[in-house]
Parts: structure tokens; C-alpha cells; sequence
């Protein structure tokens, strides 16, 4: 069996779905391709594969025609969420209170879309099971499918707690990570809570990362509370292995919030921190309250465990022990690959719903499926399971176009072994461009890593567009440049590209230089000591 899997979402999301999916079916000998749900391969990919995945796919009419080829070829389609956005019905959803009306219709438009991708499919796949009971309702095959970690994650996390456990004794603190400024009121819940645990111990810390308003409660003991801004995810256990106990509070009593997975629980527990977390279905599935964490539903019990924390960090270590392996035992890709094998398979084997006969239209080139379907078709580039190096996020602008003739260059480090992708941030402007784009990647000393042409006619407009390269084992702490030029491109009908807000050199045009570096990111294969550490000492 082969699993094609369309991902509609790219970073944290991504990861903890299709990336982590692929490698749990890995370890039971199924193969699987990840493409963004824009792209054109999707159609050619169905001949080759046996069952499509769409991971938050909202409807539209290029997924109509994939869905609708799926159907023609006969293979099942399962729809993939692991948030509540399948609910068109649900009001006053905590991320959007701040929101303008504008926004709100957005969210709520985006919604409706998923629901629409979802009752087109004939499967479901949930990580929660709020989420799995609204398939259910529908009457659809449904799986609850749980996040789990990767091998990856593993590993940096038995790393990041060697390396503590090395420093020695360290102060107490708590920890709260914030990855979205979308998590002050959560944070506020515990703020009387944790207000009084600072008052009576001098001693303690709280760590807060990421954008996240301090609670007026918490305003006296400002001394004590470290900020940090959000890192990289690979650099996140790191932080939380500072941590006596991560906590995890949330507004759990509304519907789009209980909803919600348990990643933080995997998070701290992949360093051996405990967490003290709202009892939603996904921690109460988790965290064993006592023995690999602690669950607090109202302010009493969040009091209760954080004294008990602050007053005995030794017994806090040891239930952040046993988290790590109950992550190891329960949620590792290795655990979770059977599962999640077996449900594809008798998807495979006929759990299908019924079809209506659709009329299926011709393969159509790449290129001619960008100009069929506007704004809806495209290479975009979604994470690969590797390991992010360079990141130079967009936001500073744009180049201008890269007419024909032009060379637009970028040097850029490289942090790790093993350079295998960079993406540039691509911008069309809608327009449908006809030229092609030249792409290479050459080492400090000039040699060529590898080229490629790509149609700018299936580059997204400000997303990333991938350049593969074969693996470049020494890469760590050398110097490549990214090299672009564009061949048949009409007078102002071009590829532009991001301009990044990063503080690395700037890019050059025809060796003058721009206003600042292109907005890049690379990526790097994962060595074996990075995926298979052993476990941190209890």
C-alpha cells in the first residue's frame, strides 16, 4: 500500500500530521508522498498511490477535480483534522474574540469549506475525540488517531535532558510556552493561582516563551519571570529542559478548545518534565494525574499541584521521568504505526461511501491545471521531515521582477550536516506567468550542488517554492549561494521574490545590492545519532 497525503497546512501542523503520519506508516513497510494540497502532482500521484489523505483541505474546485479523479480511479479518500474546524455551527471561538468582523467571516467561510472537504471524503481521521464523535454524527468511518512524536524529537529530547542533568542543580521553574499570540486569556486562568505559589516561595521562577501578555497578577513578581521570544521547534526542548514542570492551562470548558491534542504533554515529555495541565479529553487520555503529570480543573487543584512542584522538584523529576516513558511506550512513530496502518488499510479494502458518477475530465499537464484552476493550483512547498537550518521569514518586501538576462543571487550559511532543500519565497501577483526559472545552488568555492528549471507558471504566489538538492554531508559551517535567473520571460510578466526580515547579508541583482537577503529557508537530512539517541537516564 502507498499513501498520498495532501497537507493543507505547513510548520507546527504540518508536522505533527503528515510528517509524523509517513513516518509512523514507515515503520510498517508503507511508503507514502507528501504534497501541498495546491499541488499539480496530486492528479498524476493517484495512479501511483492507494489511498489520498487531506489534511485541513478546504473545498474549492481543484479539490473537486482531485476528489473526483480519486473517485474515478477508485481510490478512498480520508479527511484529516486535528482541530475542531469541521463545526460551522460553533460561536465564540476564543482565538477570534479579538478579532474583527472581518475576520471572523473569514474563519467562519474556512470552516464551512473543511466541512464541505470532509463530507466529500469517505473517511475520517481525528486526534481528539470531540473531533472523531462530529464524524461519527455524520455517519462516516471514523478513526481517533492521537498525536504522537517523532524519532527526531526523541532524541533532541533525551539530549536536551543529558545536558541538564550534566549542569546539575538548577533553580525551580515553571514553565509556560506559549507558540501564538493567542494564549494570554489561557494563561490568565492560573494567574491567582500562580500569584500565590510566587508569594510564598522567594525562590521560584516562571519562564514565559513567546508572545504572551503577563497577567496583572502576576505584575509584582516581574523580577522573577524570564521571557524568552519563540524559538525553532528543534531548539525547544532545550527550553523546556530548564523547566521543574510545564504548564499547560486552557479555557477547557469551551468546545474548540477541549478539543484540542495533547502536544504539550508530548513536548515536555520527550525532556522528562511533567506537566500540569486543564483536564481536556486529550490530557485526560495523556497524563496520568499523579504518576505522569498532573490535571487541574479549577483554580484549587492548579494550587495544589504547583505547590506540590515548588515544594518537591525531586518528585516532580521523577513523574517527568515517567512521562518520558509513557511518550516512549504510547506515542513514539514505532507505537502509533500499527494503528494508524490497520485503519488505512481497511480503508484500502473497501470502507467506502458511496459515489455519485462524476464525469472526470482528461490529465491535464502541470501547467495547464495552474491555468485551469486560478489561485487554487500550485508547487507550493510544505516542510520536509528533516531538520530546519537557515530561516529568513518574508515580510520586508519584495524583489523586483527577475526579467530575462537578470542574475539574482543570495549567499547563505549552513548550520548542519546534510543540505538537501532551500526554499525561496515565491511571488506571481495572480499573474499567469509563462517563462521558466533557473535554479541553482553552488558551494563557497564555485562548484554547482545542483540545478533545476522550474515553470514559473506552477510557483506560488508568497509561499515557498523548493529547490531539492542530493545531500551534502559537510555542509555544517560552509557557505552556498542560491543563484536565479528567468529564460522567456515578456516585458513586466515576471517571477518577483521576498524580501526577508532576518539580519543576514543581502541578496544581489546583477551584483548591486538590494535592500535586504531574499526570504530563504533550508533544511538539512537528519544524521542517525539525531534520530536514534538513547532514552535520558531516569
Amino acid at each position: 500500500m502507498r499513501v498520498l497525503v495532501a497537507s493543507g497546512i505547513d510548520g507546527f501542523c504540518h508536522r505533527y500530521g503528515p510528517l509524523h503520519w509517513g513516518e509512523q506508516l514507515a515503520t510498517q513497510g508503507i511508503a507514502s508522498t507528501v504534497w501541498a494540497h495546491t499541488d499539480p502532482r496530486l492528479v498524476a500521484g493517484l495512479f501511483t498511490h492507494d489511498v489520498l489523505v487531506l489534511y485541513r483541505v478546504p473545498d474549492g474546485a481543484w479539490i473537486r477535480h482531485v476528489l473526483a479523479r480519486a473517485a474515478a480511479l477508485e481510490r478512498p479518500t480520508v479527511f484529516a483534522v486535528d482541530d475542531l474546524i469541521v463545526v460551522p455551527e460553533l460561536s465564540d471561538v476564543p482565538l477570534l474574540r479579538d478579532r474583527s468582523e472581518d475576520e471572523r467571516r473569514l474563519w467562519h467561510d474556512g470552516v464551512a469549506r473543511y466541512r464541505r472537504t470532509m463530507e466529500a471524503c469517505d473517511a475520517f481521521l481525528a486526534t481528539t475525540e470531540p473531533i472523531a464523535a462530529v464524524g461519527r454524527a455524520l455517519g462516516m468511518p471514523t478513526h481517533l488517531h492521537r498525536c504522537g512524536v517523532s524519532r527526531a524529537e526523541l532524541a533532541l529530547g533525551a539530549a536536551a535532558a543529558r545536558a541538564r542533568d550534566v549542569a546539575g542543580t538548577r533553580p525551580v521553574r515553571l514553565g509556560y510556552f506559549s507558540g501564538t499570540a493567542t494564549h494570554d486569556a489561557d494563561l490568565a486562568t492560573i494567574a491567582e493561582p500562580l500569584a500565590a505559589v510566587l508569594a510564598r516561595s522567594s525562590a521560584v521562577e516562571l519562564l514565559l516563551v513567546g508572545p504572551v501578555a503577563l497577567p496583572p497578577a502576576l505584575a509584582p513578581f516581574a523580577d522573577r519571570v524570564v521571557r524568552e521570544p519563540v524559538v525553532p521547534w528543534t531548539a525547544l526542548p532545550t527550553s523546556i529542559a530548564t523547566c521543574t514542570a510545564s504548564l499547560v492551562p486552557l479555557d477547557w470548558q469551551h468546545p474548540f478548545v477541549a478539543a484540542k491534542g495533547a502536544v504539550k504533554y508530548l513536548e515536555a515529555a520527550t525532556v522528562g518534565v511533567p506537566v500540569i495541565a486543564s483536564p481536556t479529553d486529550a490530557y485526560r487520555d495523556a497524563v496520568r494525574d499523579g504518576v505522569s503529570g498532573w490535571l487541574a480543573a479549577d483554580a484549587h487543584a492548579w494550587e495544589q499541584a504547583l505547590a506540590t512542584v515548588v515544594a518537591h522538584p525531586e518528585r516532580a523529576a521523577h513523574v517527568g521521568a515517567t512521562a518520558r516513558a509513557d511518550v516512549e511506550l504510547r506515542f513514539s512513530a514505532a507505537a502509533q504505526g500499527r494503528d494508524l496502518a490497520a485503519f488505512l488499510s481497511a480503508v484500502r479494502a473497501g470502507l467506502r461511501a458511496p459515489h455519485a458518477q462524476v464525469p472526470v475530465a482528461p490529465a491535464l499537464d502541470e501547467r495547464t491545471l495552474a491555468t485551469t484552476y486560478p489561485g487554487e493550483v500550485a508547487r507550493a512547498a510544505r516542510e520536509p521531515d528533516a531538520r530546519p537550518d537557515v530561516s529568513v521569514p518574508a515580510g520586508a518586501g519584495t524583489t523586483d521582477p527577475l526579467a530575462e538576462g537578470r542574475v539574482l543571487r543570495q549567499r547563505f550559511p549552513s548550520t548542519a550536516p546534510g543540505l538537501m532543500r532551500v526554499d525561496v519565497h515565491a511571488i506571481t501577483y495572480g499573474l499567469p506567468l509563462d517563462h521558466a526559472l533557473d535554479a541553482s545552488v553552488r558551494r563557497d568555492d564555485g562548484s554547482e550542488v545542483a540545478a533545476h528549471t522550474i515553470a514559473a507558471g506552477v510557483a506560488p504566489d508568497r509561499d515557498w517554492l523548493a529547490i531539492p538538492l542530493p545531500p551534502e554531508s559537510d555542509s555544517a559551517g560552509r557557505t552556498y549561494t542560491l543563484e536565479l535567473r528567468a529564460r522567456g520571460t515578456g516585458p513586466r510578466n515576471a517571477l518577483s521574490f521576498g524580501v526577508g526580515t532576518a539580519g543576514a547579508e543581502p541578496y544581489t541583482l546583477d551584483g548591486a545590492p538590494g535592500p535586504g537577503p531574499l526570504a530563504l529557508r533550508s533544511f538539512a537530512a537528519w544524521t542517525t545519532a539525531e534520530t536514534h539517541a538513547p532514552a535520558a537516564p531516569a
